[in-house]
């Protein structure tokens, strides 16, 4: 004999609304964990938003694009 508990639609909703935002939450984990993410960030912020005299910002940029650059997948460069 299988019992059936009653369930509101706003607690349905509350539910489906909670798993559909975690695996958002999930995905954009997965995506900023590859390394290709903080090395555009940082060119971005490079480009966009640092004065041209500003040496100890670039010098930030410069140094985590370098740290994710070893991380790189470099197997199918020949490509």
């Amino acid at each position: 004999m299988r019992k059936f508990h009653p369930m509101s639609i706003e607690d349905r909703e509350m539910f489906s609304y909670n798993r559909t935002y975690q695996q958002v939450q999930d995905e954009i984990k997965r995506i900023n964990a590859q390394p290709e993410q903080p090395m555009k960030y940082s060119f971005e912020f490079l480009k966009g938003y640092i004065k041209d005299d500003d040496e100890g910002m670039k010098k930030k940029c410069y140094d985590a694009i370098a740290k994710y650059s070893d991380k790189l997948d470099w197997s199918e460069a020949h490509y």
